[in-house]
């Protein structure tokens, strides 16, 4: 393709392919190509505007003359690619190391607690220890000064067992939520899949441009090298242009294949992944300060309870003490306490000593992976639940003699905090339904309504289900007669004061019910088993729960599923599971 061998004026022959008014025109010169008026023309126009005229061009000049203007192509072609703009504020990341970090330092508050706990329980123990081995008198020692010891002793019993009861509130209602394992990997792998699919949907629009981008190259190559092979023969400039035309169609698809694919779109999915994904640590986030509030706040309740219970028992030691008077000791002595000494010659040198022998109760395994200590299986002492009682009484008095007036809702609510009042409470129902299940009047069921209603509030926000199984029991027992139309006078049960209360319909509580129940029901059958029994409810109150669930608006197919998830999860037989369905009473 030598253009040397070529006559100069080939453009002022007959056979030349410019029409006279493009012969002087190096911008009309390429009209035959314009194919892509919007884009190829244009670029190319800008590439070309210095060149000489295309009759005084040669093949020497074929690639001489070609310029690559990847500025114009990007602004003509590629549509504005998604540049990584750093984000400013908080990232995902940043949130869940927060939320990681936070329950980590849950769990250290829980260990912290445990730990306080057993010095607790270690300080109780040595106090019963050192009680156990006082002795209060000796032979002929007056009474004030023996009752001024006892009292010391009975002090020393009581503040362990005021710190055994501290410790075991703390232990149970004091625990911090910190098991985060399970959302946070979860969110983490939800964040990691994002993040992938973002990449490889860049990837492939970065390839796909580059792809683009090369195709561009090669079709502006061919149309230049067309533009300029006016001199060759016929049959050599029909092949390059069916080259240059086949390479144009080619670039155009992939052109059009790079303007459909959206550039923002998948960086709007990734935002609005990483928006849930922070939403979701925010509400783990929130779960864990809440937490953490609700631990320490009912730990400062029980340690005022302790200091009150000190308090108490302090002035009754106090009051002891202020009635030891050395001379009326003394006299007391000599008048008759000397005759025991007369004795001491018959009786041993060494006093007999009682030392309290603690037998180490063996745990199941079941217990232990709970960390149910010995302490936890224990029941409170005695003379707490007297105390309790004697509390409380006043609210059952009102109740079944329909009094009232006396009853001071605020007081009543401040007590039902602890969920050990609240179970006193109901067992102090329970007793005095069983003597009267009858009240006098619809007000004093109200009444009992409305001390329900305070006592499950607690009970639904600390998620006490053993207070509400108490009062589920009661609910249908517990009745009054509706006597506001003579002729027709109606039974009315504790049920209709308590049927719109929020808490029943919670499927957790109707859950945590149901395992209480089968627990009681086995229970109960475990002191009659023999050789030949079967696995089977017993009680009235498990043979019967579906149609408690039903009694407060839970739906029956709620009912069935939640009966047989439970069912599944203790691993109980589909005979068992199909008894408490059909409510069967053996």
């Amino acid at each position: 393709m030598a253009s040397t061998d070529l006559p100069s004026p080939i453009a002022d022959s007959a056979d030349s392919p410019v029409t006279p008014s493009c012969k002087n025109s190096p911008r009309r010169s390429i009209e035959t190509f314009n194919l892509h008026a919007v884009s190829i023309s244009t670029v190319y126009q800008s590439d070309t505007e210095g060149s000489p005229r295309y009759s005084s061009l040669s093949a020497s000049d074929d690639t001489g003359s070609i310029s690559t203007t990847s500025g114009s192509f990007d602004a003509t072609f590629l549509p504005p690619a998604s540049v990584a703009v750093p984000r400013k504020g908080v990232s995902v990341e940043n949130r869940l190391a927060r939320v990681e970090l936070g329950y980590k330092s849950n769990y250290h508050l829980n260990e912290v607690l445990s730990e306080f706990c057993d010095i607790g329980s270690e300080y109780a123990n040595r106090l019963q220890s050192l009680a156990d081995r006082m002795d209060t008198t000796f032979v002929g020692e007056s009474t004030g000064a023996t009752a001024a010891r006892e009292a010391f002793r009975s002090y020393i019993l009581k503040l362990a067992d005021n710190q055994r009861e501290f410790v075991d509130a703390v232990q149970h209602e004091c625990v911090i939520p910190d098991d985060i394992s399970r959302p946070c990997a979860q969110i983490r792998v939800d964040l990691e899949n994002a993040m992938e699919r973002y990449e490889a949907s860049e990837a492939q629009r970065s390839s796909l441009a580059a792809a683009v981008e090369d195709m561009y190259l090669q079709t502006k190559t061919t149309v230049a090298m067309c533009s300029q092979a006016f001199h060759e023969p016929p049959s050599v400039k029909t092949s390059l242009h069916s080259g240059m035309i086949s390479v144009f169609v080619k670039f155009m698809q992939k052109n059009l294949e790079l303007n459909q694919v959206p550039s923002d779109t998948s960086r709007a999915i990734l935002d609005a992944e990483t928006g849930r994904l922070s939403e979701a640590l925010r509400l783990l986030d929130a779960n864990r300060l809440c937490g953490m509030r609700d631990s320490f706040s009912k730990f400062m309740v029980y340690e005022t309870a302790r200091l009150r219970s000190l308090q108490y028992d302090m002035n009754q030691f106090i009051n002891v003490l202020e009635g030891v008077k050395p001379e009326v000791e003394w006299s007391q002595f000599e008048s008759e306490g000397y005759r025991d000494l007369g004795d001491l010659h018959l009786q041993s040198s060494h006093a007999t000593r009682h030392y309290a022998n603690y037998l180490k109760t063996t745990i199941p395994e079941v217990f232990r992976n709970y960390a149910v200590s010995r302490l936890a299986l224990s029941a409170p002492k005695e003379r707490v639940l007297q105390r309790i009682g004697r509390t409380l009484s006043k609210y059952i008095d009102a109740v079944w003699k329909d009094t009232e007036e006396t009853v001071v809702m605020s007081d009543f609510i401040g007590e039902m905090q602890s969920s050990l009042v609240r179970q006193v409470f109901c067992n102090l129902v329970t007793t005095q339904s069983l003597r009267s299940n009858k009240l006098p009047s619809i007000s004093s069921l109200k009444l009992l309504g409305r001390l329900f209603g305070a006592l499950l509030v607690f009970s639904q926000r600390q998620g006490d289900a053993w207070s509400g199984y108490a009062i589920l029991k009661l609910s249908e027992f517990i009745y009054a007669i509706d006597d506001s139309d003579p002729e027709q006078p109606q039974r009315r049960s504790l049920r209709n004061c308590l049927y719109s209360h929020e808490y029943w319909s919670r499927i957790p509580f109707w859950e945590e019910c149901l395992l209480i129940a089968i627990a009681q029901d086995m229970t109960a059958h475990f002191d009659d088993v023999r050789p030949d029994s079967v696995l089977r409810p017993v009680t009235r109150e498990l043979t019967g729960f579906k149609q408690w669930m039903i009694g407060f608006g839970i739906s029956i197919v709620e009912a069935n599923a939640l009966i047989e998830r439970v069912c599944s999860r203790l691993c109980l037989p589909v005979d068992y599971t199909q008894s408490l369905l059909e409510g069967v009473h053996p």
